[in-house]
């Protein structure tokens, strides 16, 4: 009996020891376990923190998903990996459990990759009825993320361009190969690793040997590993091909064209001597002169620039530039009779022989031999291009007889849907020739004129860069949207001052300077705060300035300074011969008035909200729809002045909202529609909707408001009239500049390198 019990008493200080041990080995294969944070790609299993992005195309939002699967993932964090278990509770969340099948498991196993793509493209089709999410194979270019974005993914470069990548689903490494799910321009989910081919299309290549190869691609240089490279290649477009993480071949695109730019769209491309040509939709621009860089489309100046294009298939593969443009002409769409782009059926004649290009041919005309473009047309060509070497062109009618002043250069038609575009091609100094009679009387002083032409120069040479009329083959219009042309008839002294200043602009910082101008000052000028430009630093060189005839206050911003200054009949400065140096008007906000001025801030409101602030009765923000259920005008009242006195912000009151507009142009054009009565400093009438300028007091009267202000246009930059009587007072245009535009230098384009 007692032996018996010693027996019991051994097996039970065993079992509790196997006990023991059980619990040691669970609590070691649990901390072994522990689930952590999964940094890289396996086809074992899929991490938790990949699902918030690759559901996001649900009725959830990313964020939000985060929350529910962290709930399923046992509420603490998304670390570890996809199980069976955690994939019923998700198709529960999405309510599609009945309706999508997967392999019967145990619940503890992790769902592979591939079980788990299974799963999502069946999901996909149940709830992605927009067709949001794609799959897409890519190469990644480089290891490091660019651009962090505010809620914390990268970017990441591939053969297909940027594309932003998820939270949780950044395995990704230089050469690494992927199919992945993409919504939008974002990276979404890993669907499996790629072998390719895949191919980096239209690449250049600055330089390629010995195994490497310097590629330019979305505004970075990359060096690429090339196995077997054995060519030379120097500064050309290739398509470069991937095999399992592999540079494995570069094919070098042999056909090459050059010309000069005509026009581009988003599709096509006109080059000089080859007509129209498609290309992929993205120009790709590579400067090989000074320093080897990408460009953007800015820099492909129309018809000043050679290039040479890599042509594939007919097809425009990329642009290289070897010299920069020579600026020596100008392309002006010149507008129809109502402003529009398209004239119906143009007909042309020119005083002296004139030569019709089109379709590959030549047709000679005689001097004053009306013609219809029309007739050309209708032999199947792209355009049709009017040259006259010694004479002028003219608009006409069918007898003959000019209907517009006498165009240099040469006439380019096209013919669209809608009509005939009609773009005169000439030298930019002549085509100052027509723009300074036209923005400035040919009587003033030489040395304004001058200015007027350094200024108009300067401010051509801008729009010249900036490619407005891209897809007509111009720069600008001939109308007040840029610089007014070929309005008045060329002068002699308009002329002169031309040649006098050829070539010369206005530069700030190394920069050409937008030289604005306006007619005529109250006496000082303003600074771009008027226009409430974010950018103000740019435009440091317009900091407004006294054109008073003696020394005065520099800040009369407040309402008290400047009501003494604009009504001061004693004052004079360089523009006050000008009629508009003061001028008077009287506005309503009665039944009429007011509604005309509450329709004009609506349709100042609509074409640019930023600078129409609405608030409700309540003071909480409005919209402009908001606007009709104010009431009536009740006041008007100003809330801010620049230095120089201009409003620049006005406060229109109603009976249950306000508005608050900001721009001088936005509270000329307010004010102007409430305007009863305009008269200048003489007391003669003036017909104008918009009111002379921004620069005036705004006095209760009896039936509404007396303004009484100065000045004529938008008051930033060089006053005509101001330097008119500069020169007059002996100062030359240099001086005259220096005045109106602070730390600048006037510098000629064409003795640039």
């Amino acid at each position: 009996m007692k032996k018996k019990y010693s027996l019991n008493k051994k097996s039970c200080v065993t079992a509790i020891w196997v006990l023991l041990l059980l619990i040691l080995v669970f609590i070691f294969v649990k901390i072994i376990t522990k689930e952590k944070v999964i940094l890289e790609y396996s086809g074992e299993y899929v991490a938790m923190a990949e699902l918030p992005s690759q559901l996001s195309f649900t009725y959830y939002e990313e964020k939000e998903w985060k929350d529910k699967l962290k709930e399923i993932n046992g509420g603490k964090n998304l670390n570890g990996k996809l199980t069976f278990a955690k994939l019923e509770k998700l198709l529960e969340q999405l309510s599609v459990k009945e309706y999508v099948t997967y392999p019967d498991e145990f619940s503890w196993k992790n769902v592979t990759r591939s079980q788990w793509n299974g799963v999502y493209e069946q999901i996909l089709d149940l709830l992605d009825t927009k067709g949001e999410v794609s799959a897409k194979n890519f190469v990644f270019l480089t290891e490091d993320s660019e651009d962090e974005s505010p809620e914390g993914s990268q970017r990441k470069l591939t053969q297909k361009g940027y594309f932003e990548v998820a939270e949780g689903v950044d395995y990704f490494h230089r050469y690494d190969m992927y199919q992945v799910y993409v919504k939008g321009e974002r990276i979404i989910g890993v669907s499996s690793e790629c072998k390719g081919p895949l191919t980096l299309e239209n690449v250049f290549i600055h330089s390629a040997q010995d195994a490497k190869a310097e590629i330019l691609y979305e505004h970075q240089k990359i060096l690429l590993d090339v196995e077997g490279l054995t060519e030379e290649i120097t500064d050309t477009i290739c398509d470069v091909e991937w095999k399992e993480k592999k540079v494995t071949a570069i094919y070098k695109k042999e056909d090459m064209i050059s010309g000069k730019v005509l026009s581009f769209n988003e599709k096509q491309i006109e080059i000089s001597g080859y007509g129209t040509l498609e290309h992929s939709g993205s120009l790709k621009i590579y400067k090989t002169y000074g320093t080897v860089e990408e460009l953007d489309e800015s820099k492909l100046v129309i018809g000043n620039l050679q290039a040479d294009f890599v042509v594939a298939e007919k097809q425009v593969c990329g642009i290289i530039l070897k010299e920069p443009a020579s600026i020596e002409v100008i392309r002006v769409l010149l507008l129809n009779a109502e402003s529009g782009i398209y004239h119906e059926n143009p007909v042309f004649m020119a005083d002296k022989g004139v030569t019709v290009a089109f379709g590959g041919k030549e047709e000679q005309l005689e001097a004053n031999q009306p013609f219809a473009v029309s007739e050309f047309f209708q032999k199947d060509v792209d355009y049709v291009k009017i040259s006259s070497e010694d004479g002028k062109i003219y608009f006409a009618d069918e007898t003959g007889t000019p209907s517009s002043l006498g165009y240099r250069g040469s006439m380019e038609v096209r013919k669209y849907q809608e009509g005939y575009g009609v773009v005169n091609e000439l030298l930019l100094e002549q085509y100052l020739y027509g723009v300074v009679p036209s923005e400035m009387p040919a009587s003033y002083e030489l040395e304004a004129l001058r200015v007027q032409a350094v200024c108009a120069r300067s401010y051509a040479c801008i729009q010249l860069m900036k490619n407005d009329y891209a897809a007509f083959g111009a720069h600008v219009d001939d109308s007040t949207n840029y610089q007014v042309y070929n309005k008045q008839e060329e002068n002699t002294q308009t002329n002169l001052a031309v040649d006098d200043t050829v070539g010369e602009v206005i530069k700030y910082k190394g920069e050409i300077a937008e030289a604005y101008f306006f007619s005529t000052s109250c006496g000082y000028t303003g600074d771009m705060g008027l226009w409430n430009i974010e950018n103000e630093e740019k435009y440091e060189y317009l900091q407004g300035t006294s054109l008073l005839a003696e020394e005065a206050k520099t800040d009369i911003s407040s309402e008290e300074a400047f009501a003494e200054f604009i009504k001061n009949s004693e004052v004079t400065g360089f523009d006050s011969e000008s009629p508009y140096f003061r001028w008077r008007a009287e506005i309503s906000i009665e039944k009429g008035r007011g509604e005309a001025m509450s329709a004009m801030v609506v349709e100042r409101a609509k074409a640019n909200e930023t600078n129409v602030e609405i608030l409700k009765e309540d003071g909480a923000k409005g919209s402009v729809s908001d606007i009709a259920g104010f009431g009536k005008v009740k006041e008007i009242s100003v809330k801010e002045r620049g230095t120089g006195g201009a409003i620049r912000k006005l406060c229109v009151t109603y009976e249950k909202g306000s508005v608050l507009l900001l721009t001088e142009y936005n509270i000329r054009s307010v004010l102007g529609a409430a305007a009863l009565k305009v008269t200048d400093k003489n007391g003669n009438p003036v017909d104008m909707k918009l009111l002379p300028s921004a620069y005036c007091t705004i006095t209760p009267a009896e039936k509404g408001y007396v303004l009484d202000g100065g000045g004529y246009g938008h008051g930033i930059g060089m006053s005509q009239n101001g330097s008119n009587g500069m020169a007059k007072a002996g100062m030359n245009y240099i001086d005259i500049l220096m005045k109106f535009y602070h730390d600048i230098s006037i510098e000629n384009i064409y003795n640039e390198e």
